[in-house]
């Protein structure tokens, strides 16, 4: 599990001094994990967990669907 977690002040500042941060997506609690452990400092959940993980031909995805994907990327920190 990474020690430094990146806030969004910390990405705004680093891309106003033109530096790049590593970034993944992540959909779920076991891909989180992985993601972590391998020192990822960014795990993202977007949108277009709509059309990867449910199936949908193009956006939009609810709200409450969102909140679903999110709460199972933030497992993770219920379980360190």
């Amino acid at each position: 599990m990474t020690e430094e977690k990146i806030t969004s002040e910390a990405s705004r500042a680093t891309k106003a001094q033109g530096l790049k941060i590593a970034a993944l997506t992540a959909y779920d609690f076991p891909m989180t994990q992985v993601l972590d452990r391998a020192g990822v400092p960014l795990i993202v959940v977007g949108d277009s967990v709509g059309m990867v993980v449910l199936g949908y031909q193009t956006p939009p995805i609810t709200t409450a669907e969102m909140e679903h994907q999110l709460r199972a990327v933030a497992a993770q920190n219920r379980a360190d």
